[in-house]
């Protein structure tokens, strides 16, 4: 029996890029408290301040995954001026990058970009992977932790939400859903995760 991935084919909304204000970047770290040696991938990365700082910060190693060249371009020279070594830009579709690997997601992304993506946040983050996700909650998911905070940056109320995969779901155990239709616990199937994409190429 072969497992796979299945999803309704749905077209990648568009995302703006509208950064998260510096103090917000921080508190949503301390929230995720990211540790040396683990990995942070950033799912529509922007100008790569989040992975600045994770990087700067805590030592962890960053993934960030972008479409737009120019942002791509900008983070990548942003790190490197800084002195990071151990991260990796990548120009790409994050709703097809490959999550399998990381530690800690973040995500400042729309309702709908949220709700095509939660398939996937669900069959391929490893379990115990937390995910922190800036204004907008995963659809159906509980959080494990959720702070609001006024940004001294730019005078907004952010709402942050903390999950960790394995706790935040409706039921406690992930399902993989197999070629016929029928679900299995996913720890029966976690080979399968190393069969994800790597959704876009090195910038």
């Amino acid at each position: 029996m072969t497992y796979s991935y299945i999803s309704r084919k749905r077209a990648s909304p568009k995302i703006p890029f509208y950064p998260s204000p510096l103090d917000i970047v921080k508190l949503m770290l301390d929230l995720a408290e990211p540790k040396e040696g683990q990995t942070l991938v950033d799912l529509g990365c922007g100008d790569g301040r989040i992975l600045a700082e994770a990087a700067s910060d805590y030592g962890c190693s960053v993934i960030g995954v972008d479409s737009n060249p120019m942002l791509v371009s900008y983070a990548r020279n942003k790190l490197l001026e800084r002195g990071i070594k151990n991260f990796r830009i990548i120009k790409g579709d994050l709703f097809k990058f490959d999550i399998s690997s990381a530690d800690i997601i973040t995500l400042y992304l729309t309702h709908d970009a949220l709700e095509i993506l939660k398939p996937r946040l669900e069959f391929y983050a490893k379990p115990g992977a937390k995910i922190i996700a800036h204004d907008f909650p995963v659809p159906g998911w509980r959080p494990l932790l959720f702070v609001s905070k006024v940004s001294a940056e730019d005078g907004r109320l952010h709402k942050i939400y903390l999950y960790e995969v394995g706790k935040s779901l409706k039921k406690d155990i992930l399902y993989a859903t197999d070629e016929f239709g029928e679900r299995h616990e996913t720890s029966r199937v976690l080979k399968i995760r190393k069969d994800a994409h790597k959704g876009g190429e090195e910038a």
